[in-house]
């Protein structure tokens, strides 16, 4: 099947996570406030996940936000999204975790009764997920998404690949966007 445009063109979800260095990880300070209720200020908070093994190179303002660039070492790739490092900041801050609600209304049709995926190498792909989602329009996306991103340092594109950035980010689980027409 063929990608729209927007589809097609190759936005580099790596690059959006990580920073320049292969081990840094751009983290939004209000973002993390809404997963742990905590009452740091963004210099007290650098201190606890420094303490805590995520040492931060630096604290930028973004838009009355604060963009953490956090060195992730690599026996740390629980912290490699915005929910690894916000468990973190509850367990230093001694706080409960609130992980975002996930469920999803379907419409009772399975997804292998509308399309298929092949894994050529089990090997290397031991498991591939696929969801079927109708309806979906490409359009800007909504400014709360935009400025989430853009706090981080990822450029908001369209609705559909910001969306994917924004899961990839908060969760840690890359996803990819195809055209289903």
């Amino acid at each position: 099947r063929r990608h729209t445009p927007d589809l097609r063109q190759r936005h580099q979800v790596p690059q959006a996570i990580l920073t320049d260095r292969s081990n840094a990880l751009n983290v939004s300070y209000n973002w993390l406030k809404e997963l742990v209720e905590f009452d740091c200020s963004p210099e007290e908070l650098a201190e606890k996940l420094t303490f805590a093994g995520l040492e931060v190179a630096s604290i930028e303002p973004a838009d009355g936000d604060y963009s953490f660039e956090l060195e992730i070492t690599s026996n740390r790739a629980d912290c490699l999204s915005i929910i690894g490092v916000a468990r973190e900041i509850a367990a230093a801050c001694g706080k409960k975790l609130q992980i975002p609600d996930c469920s999803v209304k379907t419409s009772g049709k399975k997804t292998s009764e509308l399309t298929s995926v092949e894994i050529m190498d089990g090997n290397l792909c031991p498991r591939y997920v696929a969801q079927v989602i109708t309806g979906v329009k490409i359009a800007e996306s909504p400014g709360w998404l935009k400025r989430k991103l853009e706090a981080i340092g990822v450029r908001p594109v369209n609705n559909v690949v910001d969306v994917t950035n924004y899961v990839t980010m908060e969760f840690g689980q890359p996803l990819h966007a195809f055209d289903y027409d």
